[in-house]
């Protein structure tokens, strides 16, 4: 019970973060056509898939997954069971691409080996600044790695 507690906080968080940090973004947050995320999401996993032998999960737009509803609209979310990545109306990506690769490549849980490797196709992928990455998660108080929690001062000890 506890460790769904934490990864419901650890969810909650991380996708606060991501709408907060990324939502000028445009490069990001622009939408790709289905052969340029096929594209990408081939190029991610063949550099970075442990499983060499096994394909890449399909990739597909579809309607997601039912998640709230806020402003009288319904909010739909893109998905990956391991078999297929499915981009949800309006998230067709390369934000949300690199978040569900993520998934795909075995990290099930919004924890701190999930944020490691986010960061890292972060970094590599949509060629953002890991030290911005890291402050901006440490404020949002995201699940971070150990090495990364006294890696870099907090926002809040900036200029004291």
């Amino acid at each position: 019970m506890l460790k769904q507690h934490r990864e419901m906080i650890n969810t909650r968080r991380l996708y606060k973060f991501e709408g907060d940090f990324f939502a000028s973004n445009r490069r990001l947050n622009k939408q790709l056509s289905i052969n340029t995320i096929k594209r990408i999401g081939q190029m991610v996993w063949d550099n970075e898939s442990p499983y060499k032998k096994k394909t890449i999960p399909e990739i597909r737009f579809g309607p997601g997954i039912y998640h709230t509803q806020s402003r009288g609209k319904n909010l739909y979310y893109s998905w990956c069971d391991g078999f297929i990545i499915e981009l949800a109306p309006y998230q067709h990506d390369l934000l949300t691409l690199l978040h569900e690769m993520v998934h795909a490549l075995g990290y099930g849980y919004h924890d701190a080996r999930f944020v490691e490797k986010y960061i890292y196709l972060l970094v590599k992928y949509g060629n953002l600044n890991k030290k911005d990455l890291i402050m901006g998660m440490k404020a949002y108080e995201v699940a971070l790695p150990r090495k990364y929690k006294r890696l870099y001062a907090s926002y809040e000890s900036i200029g004291r």
